[in-house]
C-alpha cells in the first residue's frame, strides 16, 4: 500500500514534468545509449548477484533501514534503489497483490461490459464473450506485472509502466467489439469512439498548446499550426482525423519525431526560450523529488513523453 501511494506520487510529478528529446537528435541518440548501457549494468549486477550466491545477503529489512539512514544524512535515494530493495517483497506478496488487482480490475470490467452491453444491445453470447475477453485481459495485465517483479533487471520506470491502466482506453477493446458488432451498431460503436478520441485529442493538444503559448507567445498562424502537430503527435490520434484546421495535413506524427515538428514552427528566439523551459521543467521534477529525499530514476523520460 504504501509503495503503491510512492508510485502515484512520484508518478504524478514525473508524468507532469518528463521531457524526451527528439530520437533522431544527438541528445535523443545518446538516451538510448545510456538507457541501454544500465539495463546491461543492471544484467552485470545480477550476474554477480548469482555468482555469490553462497554469501550472506542483506533481508528486505536490511536495505530500507540503510535507505532511512541515507536519507536522515542527507543523501540523495534514486528510485531505483528502493524498487530494487523492495522487489524481493513483492514478489513474496504477488498472490496477494494478484487478488487485489483482480477485485479491482473485475469491478472495472464488469461496468465496462454492462455500459457496452446496454449501449450497444449486446446479446448474451456477445456479452459473455466480452467478459472473457476483459477476464484474458486481466490475466495478461497480472502476467506483466509479474514479469517485471521477477526480473533481476527490471527498474523503477519498468514498474511504474505496468501499473498504469487506463480503464476507458484499454488496448485491443476496440478491434475485439468491431469483430462482435455488425451492421448499424458497428458504425454507432466507430462513430462513438471517433467522437471520443477526437475530443480526447483536442483536449489534449489545447492543454498543451496553452502551456507552450504562456511560454513562447505564439502568433496567430503558429497557434493554428501548433494545435495541429500537438493533435498529430496524441496517442489517441488515428490517421485520416480532422481536427480543428480544415485542410491540415492529417498523417500521424510519431511521439519521436513531434519535438522536431514543434522547434520547425518557432522562430529562433522562441526556439531558445522553449529549450530553456524543458531545462527548467527537468529542474523542476528534480526539485519536487529533492523534497522527499528522492533522486529522479534512471530512465525517467520513458514514462512519458509530455514535457509541457
Amino acid at each position: 500500500m504504501v509503495f503503491g501511494l510512492v508510485v502515484g506520487v512520484v508518478g504524478a510529478i514525473l508524468f507532469q514534468q518528463s521531457v524526451s528529446p527528439d530520437k533522431e537528435t544527438v541528445a535523443g541518440e545518446l538516451e538510448l545509449v545510456q538507457h541501454e548501457l544500465r539495463q546491461a549494468e543492471r544484467e552485470i549486477k545480477a550476474l554477480r548477484a548469482d555468482g555469490n550466491s553462497t554469501k550472506s545477503r542483506r533481508t528486505v529489512r536490511d536495505g530500507m533501514r540503510s535507505i532511512a539512514e541515507r536519507i536522515r544524512t542527507g543523501e540523495e535515494i534514486s528510485l531505483d534503489d528502493v524498487f530494487w530493495t523492495i522487489k524481493p517483497w513483492l514478489r513474496d506478496m504477488a498472490p496477494l497483490f494478484d487478488r487485489m488487482r483482480e477485485v479491482e480490475q473485475t469491478d472495472q470490467f464488469d461496468r465496462r461490459t454492462g455500459e457496452l452491453a446496454r449501449k450497444y444491445a449486446l446479446s448474451t453470447q456477445d456479452r459473455n464473450a466480452l467478459r472473457d475477453w476483459f477476464k484474458t485481459k486481466a490475466e495478461e495485465n497480472s502476467r506483466k506485472f509479474n514479469e517485471v517483479i521477477q526480473s533481476e533487471t527490471s527498474g523503477f520506470v519498468d514498474f511504474a509502466r505496468v501499473n498504469n491502466f487506463d480503464e476507458e482506453d484499454v488496448e485491443g477493446l476496440d478491434e475485439f467489439m468491431e469483430s462482435q458488432l455488425e451492421g448499424e451498431t458497428l458504425v454507432e460503436y466507430q462513430a462513438d469512439r471517433l467522437d471520443e478520441r477526437i475530443k480526447s485529442v483536442e483536449q489534449e493538444a489545447d492543454r498543451r498548446l496553452e502551456r507552450l503559448n504562456q511560454e513562447l507567445e505564439l502568433d496567430d498562424n503558429q497557434i493554428n499550426d501548433m494545435f495541429v502537430v500537438l493533435a498529430r503527435g496524441s496517442k489517441d490520434y488515428q490517421e485520416g482525423m480532422e481536427i480543428g484546421v480544415e485542410g491540415a495535413d492529417t498523417s500521424r506524427i510519431e511521439r519521436g519525431h513531434r519535438d522536431r515538428e514543434i522547434r520547425s514552427l518557432l522562430r529562433d528566439d522562441q526556439l531558445r526560450r522553449y529549450e530553456r523551459y524543458q531545462r527548467e521543467r527537468r529542474r523542476e521534477a528534480e526539485q519536487e523529488m529533492r523534497r522527499v529525499g528522492l533522486a529522479l530514476p534512471r530512465d525517467w523520460q520513458l514514462l512519458d513523453d509530455d514535457g509541457f
